[in-house]
């Protein structure tokens, strides 16, 4: 009887403590304090990108945390298109690249799914200045899941990542609707399509925050999203804003390789380079 006793007792405590340690980790993972996301900052300046064309586009795919499979295939994605609109499509993963002169050559700059902490303060000035100068800014997918310290880039984006749906689905297919049917990057879209992505859930809604303009909005209803729970009605997955005379667009999709190929959010995101360089 004892012993029957004592190895339900030593059960117990073996699930206790395998809960503890799922509880720790799931909340490292919300928080997104991993313990192998040490962030390495980048200070040698690569060589410089000389002159670039009036339609200059920087891709920074820089990760401290997790990293996106789709990353390479969306750079190869966005290259093809920049060739055949004439744009000069430069890429790096170095954040030394983010001083006032280079910066300066470009029109815009997109953060393909970037994640952690990946400029230092110096370089985040840089980047502030040439946004409130009138550089564009596109947030492409983990683009919401960098820089959680950088006050600046929190207003810029107006929310920052929270979770995403792992059961009973990562990448559920759902309904999005066109909140506004004349934006030049909603303008080829439907009121309403269907695909499946992982859907960022964020820390807050941007909805009604300053100078924010949503574009398209999850309808949570036509998915399950039970662990982690979605926004709770009020999802907004594709919104633009402005910061001082730059223009700055986000979208939560892009995470699958499918995105870059995709009919409705390929265009999406071209139009939204676009829109933020003022190519159009």
């Amino acid at each position: 009887m004892f012993r029957k006793f004592v190895k339900i007792l030593l059960g117990l405590v073996l699930v206790l403590v395998l809960l503890a340690g799922a509880f720790v980790v799931f909340g490292m993972y919300v928080t997104r304090q991993l313990p192998w996301q040490k962030p390495v900052f980048d200070t040698e300046r690569p060589a410089d990108p000389g002159t670039v064309g009036p339609k200059g586009v920087l891709i920074f795919s820089k990760t401290n945390g997790f990293r996106h499979e789709s990353i390479e295939p969306g750079i190869e994605a966005l290259k093809k298109v920049g060739k055949a609109k004439g744009w000069d499509v430069r890429t790096t993963e170095n954040g030394a690249f983010f001083n006032d002169d280079y910066l300066s050559k470009f029109k815009t700059v997109v953060f393909l799914s970037t994640t952690g902490d990946i400029l230092t303060p110096e370089q985040e000035k840089s980047f502030e200045k040439f946004i409130e100068n009138g550089g564009g800014y596109v947030g492409i997918h983990a683009a919401s899941d960098t820089e959680y310290g950088w006050d600046w880039y929190d207003h810029m984006l107006g929310t920052h990542f929270r979770d995403h749906p792992l059961y009973p689905e990562h990448t559920p297919e759902a309904e999005v609707i066109t909140d506004v049917r004349d934006h030049p990057t909603t303008k080829h879209l439907p009121a309403k399509f269907r695909r499946a992505d992982e859907w960022y859930n964020f820390k807050q809604s941007v909805r009604g925050k300053d100078s924010i303009q949503v574009l398209l909005t999850l309808n949570e209803a036509t998915y399950k999203a039970t662990w982690p729970k979605a926004m709770g009605g009020d999802h907004p997955i594709s919104w633009t804003n402005v910061i001082g005379k730059g223009r700055v667009f986000y979208t939560g999709m892009g995470h699958t390789n499918e995105t870059f190929t995709d009919k409705y959010a390929m265009p999406h995101i071209v139009a939204g380079i676009e829109w933020a360089g003022r190519f159009e």
